[in-house]
């Protein structure tokens, strides 16, 4: 019984960030608007009877489940070894309006993975998989709640000029298992 429980568990995780990239926009740069909400900011009920049935939201293009999304650069990430890819997303970066110059296009990324490793060991096979990319690991934002986090920059140059692409990695641990996120900026491919 315990491999059904494990699969069930992973089911429902893919499932919940599934849901939160449909819900969540997944980045890509786009403001929902808000929703009804009382005056103390918590959401009002609905109700099926009044409101009609309720549809389930709609992946954003830019996002894709148990996959790269389209427009994700796969080479510049594989999977760690023992990893589960869940979520990713790849939209285009939005492009300075105040910028006269030529800007080299730049694409934010998104992926969630689990991984049974240890928050060590992930941490580690990450920052290898980034470096062995050109990256460098730089000083993290607070880690707000994470198990782990930390954060690389790659600089290169163009004919537009200097280039930065950042990634930030946060890992979650829920006991079982590992949950990160390695989000961002970088060259589109």
């Amino acid at each position: 019984m315990p491999h059904l429980a494990t699969a069930r568990r992973t089911a429902a995780l893919a499932a919940a960030v599934g849901l939160a990239l449909a819900t969540g926009g997944c980045g890509t740069g786009v403001e929902r608007p808000a929703s009804a909400a009382t005056a103390s900011g918590t959401p009002e009920p609905r109700s099926a009877v009044s409101g009609g049935p309720t549809q389930l939201p709609t992946f954003d293009p830019a996002s894709a489940v148990g996959t790269y999304a389209d427009g994700f650069p796969p080479d510049l990430f594989p999977m760690p070894k023992g990893a589960l890819l869940l979520a990713s997303s790849a939209s285009p970066a939005p492009v300075p309006r105040d910028s006269k110059a030529k800007s080299t296009p730049m694409t934010q990324v998104t992926l969630n993975l689990s991984s049974s490793q240890p928050t060590k060991k992930l941490v580690a096979q990450v920052k290898k998989i980034l470096v062995d990319q050109g990256f460098e690991q730089i000083e993290a934002p607070d880690s707000s709640g994470l198990t782990a986090q930390t954060a690389f920059l790659r600089v290169s140059r163009s004919k537009a000029g200097e280039v930065q692409e950042s990634l930030i990695v946060g890992v979650l641990d829920d006991g079982e298992r590992r949950l990160a996120s390695i989000s961002g900026t970088v060259r589109t491919p």
